[in-house]
Parts: structure tokens; sequence; C-alpha cells
């Protein structure tokens, strides 16, 4: 697998994540996402973009897909995490954590790719001997 081809399945898993994290709760729970009009998909997808986004820029500073693991696997358990535990009939108020839940996200992303930028650098490393 190429860096492009790692980049593009990060974008799709990204944009369906949300959604298939709602899935083990049932149809009702998926519908809390999808019962919107238009402007409340693009919006959804705005903020959800601040956390794969994150990950895309942050696979530019890697030349390996293997590196992309780790921000992968921190920030999208994350999001899958929050996703999954959040009711949005709970509470008038819960709609705002739609908001917060992609900028906490950056946090347990960044430090992905911290630990995936050292993994990019000791692969080259051994690459090059």
């Amino acid at each position: 697998m190429t860096i492009r081809n790692a980049r593009f399945i990060l974008v799709l898993v990204g944009v369906l994540l949300p959604y298939a994290a709602r899935l083990p709760h049932g149809i009702e729970w998926l519908q809390q996402y999808t019962d919107e009009s238009l402007g409340g998909w693009l919006f959804f997808a705005a903020f959800n973009a601040i956390a794969w986004g994150a990950i895309l820029a942050i696979s530019f500073m890697y030349r390996r897909p293997a590196s992309l693991v780790a921000p992968c696997l921190l920030g999208f358990g994350f999001l899958t995490w929050a996703h999954t535990t959040l009711d949005l009939r709970a509470d008038a108020q819960a709609a705002i954590a739609l908001i917060f839940i992609p900028i906490y996200a950056l946090v347990p992303i960044a430090v992905g790719g911290a630990i995936g930028y050292i993994v990019d650098r000791r692969l080259r490393r051994y690459d090059a001997l």
C-alpha cells in the first residue's frame, strides 16, 4: 500500500466513522445523526473534518503508511468512543458535544502523530542501513 492509498482510506474512514460508531446501538441512534437537513449534514461534516483533517495533515510528515497506525488508532479510537456514547436525546444541550468531540480528539491525534513520527524516523534509519 502506498501512502497515497492510505490517505484515501483515512479520509473515507474519517467521514464514515461517526455514523458507523452509532450502528451498534441500533437504527434509532444512527437516526440521531442522520435525521437532519442539508445544513445540518454540512455543519456536522465540517466539524468532523477537524479530526480526520488533522490526521491527514500529520500524514504529510510521513513517508511510510505504517507510520499512520498510531495517529489513526488513537484519534479514531477516541472518536469512536465519543460518538458511540453520545446520546443526543438525553439532554437539549447534548448536540453541543458534536462541536467539541473533534476538538478534544486533537490531543490523542497529536500524541499518535508524535509516535508515528518516531516510528517513521526509525523506519527511515533501517532503510538507510
